[in-house]
């Protein structure tokens, strides 16, 4: 048998940030993925390892790509890890139509963080 990693561990936390922001509980997973509850429990505390199969067929399930459960903002130099929030914002946001009103939004939420990082490097 093989020993689990960290990496088993991290894709198990992804796989519980998604399934919750996707507002899926661990025994509808289960039954779509055809496993038992327990299993989603072990997947999630990378207790047991994932196929690369499940690992697809879960993303699918929960409206995301598969590379998104296999590495994260964190495993990337100068990118920010993203909280819950951020990552629902952008799925919201990913939804929207191309539009004049979404480019309008696109640069109102950047001058806003222009706007907040400039006073907080004011002294």
């Amino acid at each position: 048998m093989k020993q689990v990693t960290e990496t088993d561990r991290l894709i198990g936390e992804r796989i519980t940030a998604a399934r919750k922001l996707a507002g899926i509980s661990q025994t509808t997973l289960a039954t779509a993925i055809g496993v038992t509850f327990q299993q989603v429990q072990k997947y999630e505390k990378g207790l047991n390892r994932i196929s690369a199969g499940k690992i697809v067929e879960i993303a699918r399930l929960l409206g995301i790509g598969h590379a998104e459960l296999l590495g994260s903002t964190d495993d990337v130099p100068g990118l920010p890890s993203l909280s819950r929030a951020a990552i629902s914002l952008a799925q919201a946001f990913d939804r929207l139509p191309e539009s004049a009103s979404k480019a309008q939004l696109r640069r109102l939420v950047m001058a806003l963080a222009e706007d907040v990082a400039t006073e907080r490097s004011e002294p």
